[in-house]
Order: structure tokens, then sequence, then C-alpha cells
């Protein structure tokens, strides 16, 4: 309403208000409180309503973030066919082949943390992966459902912290979430911009 009528010093402080829960950077994401559509408050809109709203008003600067939002509760709500929800064929393609190149590097980055690391070798006597005490089978055993974890995590929400729960020590715990920390930071969110390819003018260009 704001742009149909001219009222552009309105827009311009409800795009700015959006920044916080759309963030640019990591460091943002990491302190954001309410984030994605629920700073639209009650009743929360759909996340393809927003992502659609966004692409008509050209509001560049949160369509990655819009876009990483639709694909979290899957992909029917992503494909919805519901009023308002319907995303533009070509925008839809465009997520869909983003995410799962996205999930793929990290089930391939999360591989090399676990099988290439230095978990096989950990110097803690009460850890399970502790070459003097337990045999191979059962390191490989657990390197395993740690791996398994990490692969959910990557199908899942790939920006939120990794849980192990009691599968390692503490020691090989933190060495686990660090990496993979690192791996959110650096190139995950590096990566959420293609999820839309080009955005210009509404449509979505490769």
């Amino acid at each position: 309403m704001a742009t149909k009528y001219g009222f552009s010093d309105v827009r311009e402080q409800l795009v700015e208000d959006l920044g916080g829960a759309y963030p640019t950077r990591w460091e943002d994401f990491k302190v954001g409180r309410v984030l994605g559509e629920d700073v639209f408050g009650l009743p929360r809109p759909h996340p393809n309503a927003v992502l659609n709203l966004f692409l008509e008003q050209n509001i560049r600067f949160a369509l990655p973030f819009a876009a990483y939002r639709a694909t979290l509760d899957g992909f029917p709500s992503l494909a919805s066919n519901e009023p308002d929800a319907v995303l533009p064929r070509l925008t839809l393609a465009f997520i869909i082949h983003g995410i799962e190149r996205i999930r793929h590097a990290m089930v391939q980055v999360s591989h090399s943390i676990v099988y290439n690391g230095n978990l096989r070798v950990c110097p803690q006597r009460a850890c399970i992966l502790n070459v003097g005490i337990n045999p191979i089978e059962r390191r490989m055993e657990v390197l395993k459902k740690v791996f398994s974890v990490m692969v959910e995590k990557s199908n899942d929400d790939i920006l939120a912290p990794l849980s192990l729960g009691d599968l390692v020590c503490v020691h090989c715990t933190k060495l686990l979430e660090g990496s993979h920390l690192q791996c959110r930071e650096q190139f995950v969110w590096g990566a959420l911009p293609s999820l839309l390819g080009t955005v210009k003018a509404g449509k979505v260009f490769d």
C-alpha cells in the first residue's frame, strides 16, 4: 500500500525494519531474535507469500534468506498451491536446485569432517574413539552414527547448530561442532544468494 500510494518514507521504514528478520550477514543471523516471517506477527504468513511479496516489491537484500526460510517446512510447503503461496515456476526451480546443491555439498563436507579429520585418534581416555582402548569396528560404528546425524542436519535446517548428544566425548563434540559451524558460516551462508540466481525486476534469471 505504501508503494501503491507513494508513501516513500513509510515504505523505506518498513523495508528497514525487515533488515533484522532477513539478515544478510552471518553475524546478524546469529543474534537475530525474530527471524523470517515471524516479524509480521499473527497470523503468521506463509513463507512463500513473503517471498512473493519481496519479489513483487523488489526487496532484493531479503530474497536469499526468504528463499531459505521457504525451504524449512519441506517440499510440500515449498510447492504449495494455496492462495498467495504459489511460487512462480522459475523461482521454485531455482530454489529446489540451489538448496539441493548446498545440501549435497554439506554431505560431502560432513564426510570429510568425520572420516578425514582427527576424530579417529581422540586422546581422551574415556572417549569411544580412543585408539588405545576400543576396537576399530566399534569406533567406525560411532563415526557412522555421527555422520548420519550430520547428514540429517544437512537435509533439515542447514543453518541450525549441530547437536550430537553423547555420541562422542566433549573433546570430539567441540571439534565437530566447530567444524560444522565454520562450514555453515563460510560456505552455506555464502551460498544462500545463489538460491534465486540473479533477481531483477521481480523476475529470476540464471
